[in-house]
């Protein structure tokens, strides 16, 4: 029977402090150096929310027909998503809203990818059906 080796290497480890701990375990490779990169990464971190999907944006999503599910659009764009649901039923400002993410006014947007602006455009041409489909229903009409 083969010897084991039985001389055992210790493990190098680094102390480090419970919050660089924790972001080691979220997935944040490393902390910034400079105090002005840190104050960068921390508001990065509590801008997590525009990171995640609101429970208004599934529950918004999961009503849209399969269709016109912007897949890539609430995979890269969460915050854009959350908005979008958050607009959708004030047809004023969603339709407001939409404009706004196709139309270039600043001049320096790069634009988005192709697949999400044509998701984008899917959204506003169902939009604008629903909005004028259900605006031309008679009052008291229900159609579900």
């Amino acid at each position: 029977m083969k010897s084991m080796n039985t001389e055992l290497n210790p493990l190098p480890f680094e102390k480090v402090s419970i919050i660089e701990a924790k972001l080691v375990l979220d997935g944040v490779d490393m902390m910034p150096k400079t105090e002005v990169k840190r104050w960068e990464f921390f508001r990065r971190q509590e801008d997590r929310k525009d990171h995640d999907l609101c429970e208004l944006t599934y529950q918004w999503f999961a009503k849209l027909p399969a269709n016109e599910k912007p897949w890539d659009l609430a995979r890269y764009f969460p915050r854009i998503t959350n908005e979008l649901a958050r607009s959708w039923d004030r047809p004023a400002a969603c339709m407001r809203y939409l404009e706004q993410l196709l139309l270039d006014n600043r001049g320096s947007r790069q634009g988005f990818p192709m697949s999400v602006a044509r998701e984008i455009m899917t959204l506003q041409h169902y939009f604008n059906q629903a909005v004028f489909s259900s605006a031309s229903r008679p009052q008291g009409s229900s159609h579900h």
